[in-house]
């Protein structure tokens, strides 16, 4: 198994978690001066913070879990929560390039259908701008940005690596031996 270091994101990424860090506290600190007035608040935030803590911790450990690794013919790409796995053999080589997505811009990310999108961090399943293709996206920087479309018109993978031409080259190899047995 060989793994690919995915771009670290830019500050952007955690910009938005924090503000709404920032948010909470400032809603926690209302409802504990709120509470002489009505005792009710402070029942209402003992059921809140748990959640609140769960969704924190989850939103955080999900945009800290970023992978790329290439074993035994197949690709798997972690994402968040999403783990998606493509065959070697399903991907369009002979088209896959990397790209700066401020030139292609019928690459980038339109509709999220399920992923998160954070400034400077975007991963999960989008729609594309151009014909509304289906893609998976491990976006955290956009000007060399590797493109693996599948064949048949299947969905494509965005990948934002610290390095895009060395998985480019190893999916190119796998191919070949695929090819030569």
């Amino acid at each position: 198994m060989r793994s690919y270091a995915v771009s670290a994101p830019g500050p952007g990424a955690t910009l938005a978690p924090t503000i709404s860090l920032m948010l909470v506290l400032v809603g926690i600190a209302f409802a504990v001066l709120r509470a002489p007035q009505d005792p009710k608040v402070l029942q209402l935030l003992w059921i809140a913070l748990p959640a609140l803590a769960v969704v924190g911790g989850l939103i955080w450990l999900g945009a800290r879990r970023r992978s790329v690794e290439l074993a035994s013919g197949l690709l798997t790409v972690k994402a968040g929560p999403h783990t998606v796995r493509v065959a070697v053999a399903a991907l369009d080589l002979e088209r896959a390039r990397i790209v700066d997505l401020d030139e292609h811009t019928g690459l980038r990310p339109s509709i999220k259908t399920f992923g998160t999108a954070l400034p400077g961090y975007q991963a999960g399943w989008f729609r594309m701008r151009d014909r509304w293709h289906k893609a998976f996206y491990l976006l955290t920087q956009r000007r060399r940005v590797l493109w693996l479309p599948e064949r048949e018109d299947g969905p494509s993978l965005l990948l934002s690596l610290e390095q895009p031409q060395a998985l480019l080259d190893a999916l190119q190899d796998v191919a070949r031996r695929g090819r030569s047995r």
